[in-house]
């Protein structure tokens, strides 16, 4: 069976499909982009991540999402990382 999400979806229907326990569905964008920052950390079923490839792959505008997601995260934790780089020499 599949099935779309309705914009009035409950937090808990949106975590129960996070975790994989509402079966099959397909994936829209605004699905996509709700949980890309799961989908980047590992915390989502391999049904879910399954179903955020397959939808990444036709969609470009998504992929621009996950991108400036990735991105954004590589520059606060390489600031973050300099940040401590940079105080460890003033302490030396």
């Amino acid at each position: 069976m599949t099935v779309l999400w309705r914009r009035k979806c409950t937090v808990k229907q949106r975590l129960a499909y996070a975790l994989g326990l509402l079966g099959a569905r397909v994936m829209s964008c605004r699905d996509t982009i709700h949980l890309i920052c799961w989908y980047l950390e590992g915390r989502l079923s391999s049904a879910v991540e399954t179903e955020i490839k397959r939808h990444l792959e036709g969609c470009s505008d998504c992929r621009l999402v996950l991108e400036a997601a990735v991105n954004t995260l590589d520059c606060y934790f390489n600031a973050e990382r300099n940040e401590v780089t940079t105080g460890a020499f003033r302490a030396a």
